[in-house]
């Protein structure tokens, strides 16, 4: 039993241990926006997945205003 919890640990620590840290500290140095290739995209996600266009659009407009940026 100490043997499996011992490996179970190790085991946590390796997989958690190449985890990237965060130069950053602000929202602006850590999140980028998030842009479409083409229009077909938008077609697309309109169609099948309109949640995850209007949380992509979020994200997105929060980058422009927090940032200070035009996309």
């Amino acid at each position: 039993m100490k043997l499996t919890l011992l490996m179970i640990l190790l085991s946590l620590t390796a997989l958690t241990s190449g985890c990237a840290k965060i130069s950053g500290d602000s929202y602006c140095d850590i999140t980028s926006p998030l842009f479409f290739e083409s229009e077909r995209t938008i077609d697309w996600l309109i169609e099948n997945d309109r949640g995850l266009l209007s949380d992509i659009m979020v994200s997105n407009e929060t980058f422009e205003r927090v940032c200070d940026t035009d996309l």
